[in-house]
């Protein structure tokens, strides 16, 4: 996705609160002399805002490691809050009429679970929207096109995942693929990145036997500027599951010839746009 010019402030508070989070006063002018230097030489009107993003996390890697400490602790509880909750979102999902239903109801708490917030998470994630989405107290997340459609004309499918915690409302729909007889390569994080899902995760769920294959990336995912494993899958792959505002910067406007579904939460003036949804909406969007 092409930036605006509210994506550099957007930007620069996600990266500063969520590595500076444990840094002192004289620390954190240091990150924000950083970040705002690479903010500065590399946004243009043409750029990726994800690439942006990885540029400038790419300059303060001794920042990311001095947060670790405080996200793996609060990606454990949101893990475990989630756990406690996929019983019953499970049986949710259990109770659409239909399969094309069911594959709807687990895109849903996909979306609807997408709630890490702008600024660093003081917490660990609850999830009540998922709750409130399963007691029908709120409305479902918006659906613009046919997931069911997308997803049955598929073969290979490449899962883009988000953070901890929600990677196990993703295990539910990715259970629901597999049992469609479709090939799941899922992509998670390379290494500690704040909130994001890593590995650790991926087996605190088990979903490390249920997938086809897992890849990891360094920060976010950019076709053509990765690994060569990860580019093959993605160019193996004919649908693309995204999660999140940033897989759904870095893709949109990137790929050519695959349909994408993006699962998220619409949390910013420039999403709003490009998905004609309101900010704080829940939007699963097919895109071809």
């Amino acid at each position: 996705m092409k930036p605006e010019l509210e994506c550099a402030p957007c930007v620069l508070k996600w990266v500063y609160e969520r590595a500076g989070i444990r840094a002192n006063d004289e620390r954190r002018f240091e990150l924000f002399r950083r970040l705002s230097a690479v903010l500065s030489r590399e946004l243009n009107p043409e750029t990726n805002v994800a690439l942006l993003n990885n540029q400038i996390t790419r300059s303060i890697d001794d920042y990311l490691s001095d947060s670790a400490e405080y996200y793996e602790e609060t990606k454990l509880k949101s893990n475990q809050i989630a756990h406690q909750i996929l019983p019953a979102a499970r049986n949710f999902i259990e109770k659409g009429r239909t399969e094309k239903e069911r594959i709807e109801r687990a895109c849903f708490l996909a979306s609807g679970t997408n709630i890490a917030p702008t600024g660093a998470p003081s917490e660990a994630f609850k999830f009540q929207e998922a709750l409130n989405i399963m007691k029908w107290r709120e409305p479902l997340p918006i659906l613009k096109g046919d997931v069911y459609e997308a997803i049955q004309k598929a073969a290979r499918i490449f899962y883009l995942a988000d953070n901890a915690g929600e990677i196990g409302f993703d295990g539910l729909l990715i259970a629901k693929l597999m049992e469609m007889g479709l090939k799941v390569t899922l992509i998670v994080k390379e290494a500690l990145f704040f909130e994001d899902a890593t590995m650790k995760d991926v087996v605190f769920f088990n979903l490390h036997r249920s997938v086809d294959e897992i890849l990891t990336v360094d920060r976010f995912f950019l076709p053509g500027q990765t690994t060569n494993s990860l580019e093959q899958a993605f160019q193996k792959s004919d649908l693309i599951i995204t999660k999140g505002t940033g897989n759904y910067e870095a893709l949109k406007g990137e790929v050519e010839g695959k349909q994408i579904i993006y699962m998220l939460k619409v949390k910013c003036n420039p999403v709003a746009k490009n998905t004609e949804a309101n900010i704080g909406s829940f939007v699963v969007k097919v895109e071809k």
